[in-house]
């Protein structure tokens, strides 16, 4: 019975989102004024969500914490993960990362950076002296 019970639910589809590795889905697209990320964490407590920006990285990092099990149920199935993961996301260079705004609503986030308005160069010419 247990190595029925292994094939169906192998261990590596158990157990916490730092016993594998989780990445979480994400969808980048384009609008004429901005540049956004969108990111699915069902689950996640906005306060344990963090956002942080390294040059044109976006580096998103979560705790999924873990619901008290209750002790006088037996789980047939259990598939939902709990624990850490981290997430980058390289953003183009034609963005204005001070202007950065970020929502989490239904489990969804969305990171919009507005793009630059002002011709800037994205390549520029080094003259060797």
């Amino acid at each position: 019975m247990d190595e029925l019970f292994e094939r169906l639910f192998p261990l590596e589809k158990r157990g916490n989102l730092g016993e594998r590795e989780y990445s979480p889905p994400v969808d980048c697209f384009e609008t004429v004024e901005h540049y956004i990320v969108e990111m699915e964490l069902p689950g996640f407590s906005r306060e344990d969500l963090s956002l942080r920006i390294f040059h044109n990285i976006l580096i998103v990092e979560g705790l999924k914490r873990e619901e008290e099990k209750k002790k006088t149920v037996n789980y047939i199935c259990l598939e939902r993960e709990f624990g850490r993961f981290n997430r980058t996301v390289e953003i183009p260079p034609i963005v204005d990362f001070d202007g950065v705004k970020a929502s989490y609503v239904n489990g969804v986030l969305v990171v919009s950076f507005p793009k630059i308005t002002e011709s800037r160069a994205i390549m520029k010419d080094i003259p060797i002296e």
